[in-house]
């Protein structure tokens, strides 16, 4: 996905930049609560300042609403604890996927520092991959009723 189309023929001209390209934030894990919504593969795509801001709090209004009628809807079969796991490994996986794809044999890089920051890259998917497994393994464990 490095790849992505800048504009498109029948698309009008989005306003100009309010400044320089926006990064995604460094985020504390105790601070995950603070970027409930949108995964930041997907945010780093709006660099306008504005724009990101604005893609943020719209994550933290859905959130809230969310959080509102949630009571309403039907409960997770097997509890919400092990449905909020469920929810990580599929993060988990989203992310190794990524990492994959941005820096499989696809992708080349240029130079030095981005092809050790390629092997790295690589590395951290594979540990991802293993620790999702490892999580699925033992919530698969408990839901075929292999363990009480």
């Amino acid at each position: 996905m490095h790849e992505l189309s800048k504009s498109n023929p029948s698309t009008p001209a989005p306003p100009p930049p309010s400044g320089p390209a926006v990064s995604p934030p460094v985020i504390r894990p105790e601070d995950f609560e603070e970027f409930p919504a949108f995964r930041e593969v997907f945010l780093l795509l709006f660099t306008d300042a504005r724009a990101n801001a604005a893609m943020r709090e719209v994550g933290k209004l859905l959130h809230e609403l969310v959080l509102e009628f949630w009571g309403h809807w039907p409960d997770h079969p097997e509890g919400l604890f092990p449905a909020e796991l469920r929810a990580a490994v599929a993060d988990l996986r989203q992310v190794q996927g990524c990492l994959q794809e941005w820096t499989g044999p696809a992708n080349p890089v240029d130079g030095e520092h981005e092809r050790r920051l390629a092997e790295v890259g690589a590395d951290v998917a594979r540990r991802i991959g293993d620790q999702a497994y490892r999580l699925e393994v033992e919530l698969n464990s408990w839901r075929e009723g292999g363990v009480s």
